[in-house]
This record gives structure tokens, sequence and C-alpha cells, in this order.
């Protein structure tokens, strides 16, 4: 399974920056809820499709960017979105880039794993949310991954006929 190349030298750099600014959009609280986790959803797109340009380094100061944006304890998310790019790449070997389901299942599992670690390092300072909410974006992600998945192409560049 080959990966492809971005269309341009920042293209994996812009496409997180345009997720932490979608991270940004001011919304309702009861909205906030079905809020997806699109710098996760980067993430593990850069990991699936061009594992040669996706670091733990950038997982790590994008992590850093959003605990600094939800004002959560420092490194959190850092840790977090590690695990996502950690597991990703490991996933990656096992899977189909074109077959959706096994893509719904590693993004499940993947960002599971996210929200689980979140959960804990709540749990850990006593600010657990209470309920099954708190399971939704990792849904939502899911249910808008087809069609995130398909616009972030416009960051790869197209292959020549011939290119091996």
């Amino acid at each position: 399974m080959g990966s492809v190349m971005p269309r341009f030298t920042g293209a994996v750099l812009l496409s997180i920056i345009v997720a932490l600014m979608l991270t940004m959009i001011p919304m309702r609280e009861e909205w906030l809820l079905y809020r997806p986790e699109w710098v996760a959803l980067t993430l593990v797109h850069w990991s699936l499709v061009a594992p040669n340009r996706m670091s733990f380094i950038v997982a790590w100061v994008a992590g850093l960017l959003v605990d600094a944006l939800y004002g959560s304890i420092i490194g959190q998310h850092a840790l977090g979105f590690t695990i996502v790019v950690f597991m990703s790449m490991r996933m990656r070997t096992r899977l189909v880039v074109d077959n959706i389901f096994q893509q719904f299942l590693i993004l499940f599992l993947v960002l599971g794993t996210y929200m689980l670690v979140n959960l804990w390092i709540l749990g850990v300072t006593g600010n657990a949310p209470q309920g099954w909410v708190y399971w939704s974006p990792v849904i939502v992600s899911l249910l808008i991954w087809p069609l995130y998945h398909y616009l972030m192409r416009i960051y790869h560049s197209r292959k020549k006929p011939f290119d091996y």
C-alpha cells in the first residue's frame, strides 16, 4: 500500500491549522457535545495516507495547542494525539485504505482510545463528565469521516499515469 504525496510542502501543517480553526468555532453549550474531533481526524487521515509526512512531534505540538485552547491540563490532548498517530500508523498495514468499513473500525478504536485517555485524565483530576454523552464526539466523527476523508484529498498531489 503506497502513500500519497502532499500537493505542496505545508499541506499537513495547513490542514492541522484548518482543523484547529474548526475546533475554535464558537458554538452553543448544548451543541459542543456534537463537535467532531477535527484535529484527531486530520491526524488519522495523514497517518493513513502519508505516514512518512506525519510525526509524533506534529501530534504532540497540535495537542499542546488544543490544551492551550481548551484550558485543559498541559499534555492531556498531546498525549491523546500522540496515541492517535501511533495507533493509526500501527494499524495502517492491516487495512485497505479504500475500504470504508475497515476505516470505520480503525477510527472507532483510535478515537475511542483517545477519548478514554482524556476521560482517564479528567477522572484523575476530579473533572470526569457524567453519563454517556461524553462519547458523542466519537459517533459524530465516525459519521462525518467519509466526507471529511474525501475532502482532505484536495491536499494530495495527483500521480502521473506511469508513476509507481
